[in-house]
């Protein structure tokens, strides 16, 4: 797809509509600003009971690993792109895939990966869809002189002055979402987006996706994800899958 968009001179963007999310777009702009120092460590976390019940029902391909299907397929190529975007390129993971729940299935609903950036951070994500308690969403950046952490749509900062709520710039800012009608929510798949959360984010991308395809300058912070960062996204899956099945450090090509 990437080969094709570029010899056919098109614009082409990726639905990583979370790069425009208030909270992971401020967090990324302060680290990369020095808010934390060096970063030296992530911790990202996410469990939902979207799948605890093994009659949830979510489109086809999620059931069927060679789709790209999973909670990996799902929800963790948005964590991958949150590391890419905040912290800088894969190089290397170890991972282990989970079926929490029986079910006919090829594919997983939960995953730990611990993985290492190019420059040296640290990390692990993790997290599962089959978990029957309450929500539980962690996101950590650690560094040398400060943590970061985000709160919805606030982020924190403590260092030695303290801990304090860092301003969102206007650019960053998102009207309050409307929740979706509730005729339409029907799936567990259809859960997901209840709250509106990415109706924001994904205006935000529609926005730079219409002007991009009109010649128009668009901002670069946050920059729209393109196939080649699919492209880059997937080496990861990849790698994270071979992991799983072999039980060793799986290098990233980059």
């Amino acid at each position: 797809m990437l080969e094709a968009a570029e010899s056919a001179g098109v614009v082409h963007l990726l639905g990583t509509e979370f790069r425009w999310a208030t909270a992971q777009a401020l967090a990324a702009r302060a680290i990369a600003e020095g808010a934390i120092g060096k970063p030296r460590l992530a911790i990202m976390v996410l469990t939902i009971p979207l799948l605890a019940d093994a009659e949830a029902e979510v489109p086809g391909w999620w059931s069927d690993q060679s789709q790209g299907g999973g909670w990996l397929g799902a929800h963790a190529v948005h964590a991958i792109d949150q590391v890419r975007s905040t912290l800088g390129e894969f190089e290397g993971v170890s991972a282990g895939l989970a079926s929490v729940v029986e079910r006919d299935w090829t594919a997983e609903d939960s995953y730990i990966v611990h993985f290492r950036v190019r420059d040296g951070v640290e990390g692990v994500m993790t997290s599962s869809a089959a978990d029957s308690g309450n929500i539980v969403m962690m996101t950590r950046f650690i560094g040398s002189t400060g943590t970061l952490w985000l709160e919805g749509d606030t982020v924190k900062l403590a260092d030695r002055s303290g801990i304090r709520t860092l301003e969102v710039p206007e650019d960053l800012r998102h009207e309050p979402p409307e929740p979706p009608p509730a005729d339409l929510l029907t799936t567990a798949y259809d859960l997901l987006h209840s709250t509106g959360i990415d109706v924001g984010p994904y205006t935000s991308l529609a926005r730079t996706f219409r002007q991009l395809i009109a010649g128009q300058e668009v901002p670069t912070d946050p920059r729209p994800a393109t196939f080649a960062d699919g492209v880059a996204a997937t080496e990861v899956i990849d790698a994270i899958r071979r992991s799983a099945r072999t039980g060793t450090w799986e290098l990233v090509p980059g």
